[in-house]
């Protein structure tokens, strides 16, 4: 499916990149005055080699249940047939306590708190990102009843319970043992959500909270579809001892919500990743020259070695060449990241990061950007990081550090990453990073 307008998180992303947009660092274009001063003004772009010397690729933060929503995938992403059988993702949900209490209308008209309800049947109520989706047309939507104990936090394909210090593995990989709970069609055309009927049985059988094993799984009998879920609701039938003339309707609360997937995306044989859900980091070592020998522009106006500092930048942009993800985890909507200082590199990956150099929204990126054959420029204003770097940080202050980190600008974000080309790659996708400065010298080469 062709990528159409951003969805709910893409339009939260571009929102908060025009409200913000004050604070960032704007893209030097033809027009701006404010990056040329009187005197030489000099745009340099740098090879990798010559500022870059080293790019990791780390993986591993978050878990997909502190997304708050879900996804839903049955062989998304394959090659032909023998080949990869492509993504397959269900979401998981369990739902807490039903509610103690009901405001009814009482037989005389009166508005007043019920707290003998008989809750009769139910039904799950799903709600789609129809833009952050990819299908064609209606898809099938699967419900089942999960029969086995497991953790709504750390839960995985073939993990009910996957924590460092415990790990019980499903009796089947997927979710084990399921109970059926009923089969709907979901036509976008119609609307955004679905709605799942529940019988009066499993209704009962999930008021007891104590019981580990209560839970629903959401799946997807259509081929070839990558659902995202926004949220999940149970809506119960009620039947309130004040008027047993007639039901209500109240809501169960959503105790855990989070979704499993496989395979798992392997870590990159080449290039550098971000975002996904464990979230991917890739990791740079600068080393900013301060001083230039070209280009034969610069030289031809300044004696050449030319020394850099912090006064003389009036713009730094990282500049990435976008690469194809897999299939499975391509962008479908927009996307943003983010490049943060790492604090302690020697305690890789673990080491804490500083503020955000892009502000809160990051760098938006369109998901076209990833599709094949891919090739697109990305520049990531750094101006304050590389001034940082050429400045002498002054006697007792701490060094900048030279690592950076790519991330998601909100991590995790989503099951999608974003892929760029790194350090050596000759495939069909040329572009190692490049660092672009704008350098303002005045008549005497000062």
């Amino acid at each position: 499916m062709t990528p159409g307008p951003p969805s709910n998180r893409g339009r939260a992303v571009l929102l908060c990149a025009l409200l913000l947009a004050a604070c960032q660092e704007a893209l030097p274009t033809a027009e701006s005055d404010d990056l040329v001063r009187s005197g030489v003004a000099i745009e340099v772009t740098m090879p990798a080699r010559d500022f870059l010397d080293r790019v990791r690729v780390y993986g591993g933060y978050g878990r997909p249940a502190e997304l708050g929503g879900g996804f839903i995938a049955h062989r998304y992403g394959g090659g032909a047939a023998g080949e990869e059988a492509g993504l397959e993702a269900a979401t998981l949900l369990r739902f807490g306590r039903y509610p103690l209490f009901a405001t009814v209308t009482d037989t005389a008209g009166t508005a007043r708190p019920d707290s003998s309800l008989t809750f009769l049947s139910g039904r799950i109520v799903a709600r789609f990102d129809t833009l952050g989706s990819v299908h064609e047309g209606p898809v099938t939507i699967r419900a089942h009843a999960l029969a086995e104990p497991w953790d709504g936090l750390s839960a995985s394909w073939r993990h009910a319970i996957d924590t460092v210090q415990h790990q019980v593995a499903w009796s089947a990989p997927g979710g084990g043992e399921l109970r059926e709970l009923g089969e709907v069609v979901w036509d976008p055309a119609a609307g955004d959500s679905v709605s799942i009927p529940v019988d009066s049985a499993q209704i009962a059988a999930w008021s007891d909270t104590t019981d580990l094993a209560r839970g629903v799984r959401l799946a997807a009998g259509t081929p070839g579809v990558r659902l995202q879920v926004v949220t999940s609701l149970l809506r119960l039938r009620t039947l309130p001892s004040l008027n047993p003339d007639t039901i209500i309707q109240v809501l169960a609360t959503t105790e855990n919500t989070t979704f499993i997937f496989d395979p798992l995306p392997p870590p990159p044989a080449a290039g550098m990743r971000v975002g996904g859900v464990p979230a991917w980091r890739s990791v740079l070592d600068l080393d900013i020259p301060a001083t230039l020998t070209g280009p034969p522009s610069l030289c031809a106006e300044l004696a050449c070695p030319v020394e850099i500092t912090p006064d003389h930048l009036s713009y730094a942009g990282l500049r990435l060449t976008t690469r194809v993800p897999h299939p499975a985890f391509a962008p479908s909507d927009t996307i943003s990241i983010d490049v943060r200082s790492v604090m302690v590199p020697a305690i890789l990956p673990k080491s804490p990061l500083g503020e955000s150099l892009t502000g809160v929204a990051g760098v938006v990126l369109a998901p076209e950007w990833f599709a094949p054959p891919g090739g697109h420029i990305v520049e990531v204003p750094v101006t304050g990081l590389v001034r940082d770097l050429l400045g002498d940080p002054g006697e007792g202050a701490d060094p900048v550090s030279s690592t950076v980190a790519l991330l998601s600008s909100f991590e995790p974000l989503s099951l999608e990453y974003a892929s760029f080309v790194g350090l050596g790659e000759t495939g069909a996708v040329a572009g190692e990073p490049e660092l672009r400065l704008i350098l303002n010298f005045s008549r005497g080469g000062s």
